[in-house]
C-alpha cells in the first residue's frame, strides 16, 4: 500500500476537542505510523469557541510535536494546520492573518461548514480564490444537502473548493444509502483528499488503511492512490493541484407500475 497522507488530524494536545495530553497525542501518532500514515496535517479548531487558539499557536504545538516524534523514533511527519469555520468574514479574517493555512504553505485553507448549519458556500470559495488561497471543504458527506443532491459538489468544485471526505465515513457510513452516495462521489471524481478528521486515541482514531482498500474497490487502485496519497503531499507542500471536474450524476429514471 502507497504511504498514506492524513489531511486532516487533530493532533495537538490541549488545544480543542482533541487529544488532552502529549502522551494522547504520541498514542494517536503511534496508531497513525502502524496504520500506514506517513505524512499528517496536524489541525487544530479555529473558530468562535476555540477562539484563543491562533495560527502561532498552532505553528508552536506543532514543532512540539514534531520534536517528540523524532525524539521517541515515530515515523511521522507532521505539519501545521486549521480547521476555519466558515463565517461571513473569513476572507478578512485570512487576510488580517488570523487564520492558518494548510501546512502554512499559504495556498489551501482546511474549512468546514458552522455547527449544524448548511450554508452556500459558492460565493465564499470565489472569494477566497480570488485572495489567493484555495478552500478545501472538510467532511462535506456530513451534509445531505450536498451527499443526496447530485449537482450540489460538483458546482462547489466548480467554485473552486476541493473536497476532503473523513475515512469513518467510507469504513462506517450512517446508512446504506449514505453509502451508495459517496461510492457514487469516489466513481464520479468528485472526492480529492481523504482525512481521519482523528481526535484520540479511542474516539475516532487517525486510521486510513481500511478505507484506503474500500476506495480502491470502489472507484480504482490509481483513484485511492490519488486521494490518499499524492493529492496530499502536494496539498502539504503548497504545490498546484490540478483535478478534472466530476463526471455528471447520472439522472435516475424510475417507471411506476400502476
Amino acid at each position: 500500500m502507497i504511504p498514506l497522507v492524513d489531511i486532516h488530524c487533530h493532533l495537538l494536545a490541549g488545544l480543542d476537542d482533541g487529544p488532552k495530553t502529549a502522551d494522547e497525542a504520541l498514542a494517536m501518532c503511534r496508531i497513525a505510523s502502524e496504520d500506514g500514515i506517513s505524512m499528517a496535517a496536524a489541525t487544530a479548531h479555529q473558530n468562535e469557541r476555540w477562539s484563543t487558539v491562533s495560527p502561532d499557536l498552532i505553528r508552536r504545538a506543532t514543532a512540539e510535536l514534531s520534536s517528540m516524534l523524532l525524539r521517541r523514533e515515530i515515523p511521522l511527519s507532521v505539519f501545521p494546520c486549521a480547521e476555519v469555520m466558515v463565517h461571513p468574514d473569513v476572507v478578512d479574517s485570512w487576510k488580517r492573518n488570523e487564520v492558518l493555512s494548510v501546512a502554512d504553505r499559504g495556498k489551501y485553507m482546511l474549512v468546514e461548514m458552522p455547527d449544524s448549519l448548511f450554508v452556500d458556500l459558492r460565493e465564499i470559495a470565489r472569494d477566497l480564490r480570488r485572495a489567493g488561497v484555495r478552500p478545501i471543504l472538510a467532511h462535506p458527506e456530513r451534509h445531505a444537502e450536498l451527499l443526496h443532491e447530485p449537482g450540489a459538489i460538483k458546482e462547489l468544485i466548480h467554485a473552486g473548493c476541493l473536497v476532503q471526505v473523513s475515512s469513518s465515513s467510507v469504513t462506517e457510513p450512517a446508512s446504506r444509502p449514505d453509502a451508495q452516495a459517496l461510492k457514487r462521489w469516489f466513481k464520479r471524481g468528485a472526492v480529492h483528499l481523504l482525512g481521519s478528521d482523528g481526535h484520540s486515541p479511542r474516539r475516532r482514531a487517525p486510521k486510513m488503511s481500511e478505507a484506503y482498500k474500500r476506495i480502491a474497490q470502489w472507484a480504482g487502485p490509481s483513484t485511492a492512490d490519488r486521494i490518499c496519497s499524492t493529492n496530499g503531499i502536494a496539498v502539504l507542500h503548497g504545490l498546484p493541484l490540478h483535478i478534472t471536474p466530476p463526471e455528471p450524476a447520472r439522472r435516475r429514471w424510475f417507471r411506476v407500475f400502476w
